[in-house]
């Protein structure tokens, strides 16, 4: 766990120094808030897949504190109502907390120039019903990393057209306590700025 952390703090490190060389972004106390659709592929325990769906959505704020940096607060919910062989329901709820980068854009800046991202969150996730087994009703840490595209659409609003994360937690499977899932996300994003 240690150089997992010594490795995190070493990416976000150099990710600061190639932001700072970066174009114009939003400025000091700007920020947004997004409202997202989330499909999760997971799976119940490794080696055979023991895969499913689960669909939810999310709310996210992000605060820029530098040109190209946020801050990002983000709570969501996923449910599956039949899970595979035993076909009980999974809720999962994530609190998750991190930064953001704005990726310098490379096309011609306009109005309606798609901004992409990539974000690191970490927190914890709540499981609950019949396919968390032993982690039923229990917290674990979570973490997503991942990014996504927004398209705006006007000066305060823009779809979020694509957001593609490694979604981490590490309930308790009686085998490994740890689950990889993919989270798809789509929805709508509302801009706001101080300077406006």
């Amino acid at each position: 766990m240690r150089t997992r952390s010594i490795a995190l703090a070493g990416v976000l490190l150099l990710g600061a120094a190639i932001g700072a060389l970066g174009q114009a972004a939003p400025g000091f106390g700007s920020g947004d808030v997004a409202l997202t659709y989330h499909w999760v592929r997971s799976n119940t325990q490794p080696g055979d897949c023991g895969c499913f769906d689960l669909n939810g959505g999310g709310i996210s704020v992000a605060w820029y504190f530098r040109p190209r940096w946020a801050g990002v607060v983000e709570v969501g919910g996923e449910y599956a109502g039949s899970g595979p062989s035993t076909r009980n329901s999974l809720t999962l709820i994530s609190y998750l907390a991190g930064a953001r980068y704005l990726v310098p854009q490379p096309w011609r800046p306009g109005p309606h120039t798609p901004q992409i991202f990539a974000q690191v969150l970490l927190g914890a996730a709540h499981s609950g019903g019949g396919i968390a087994g032993a982690a039923d009703e229990t917290m674990a840490f979570a973490t997503r990393m991942g990014g996504g595209i927004d398209v705006p659409v006007s000066s305060r609003f823009a779809i979020r057209l694509a957001q593609i994360d490694y979604d981490l937690t590490k309930f308790v499977n009686s085998t490994n306590d740890h689950q990889n899932n993919l989270l798809l996300a789509a929805g709508i994003v509302f801009h706001w700025s101080r300077e406006k």
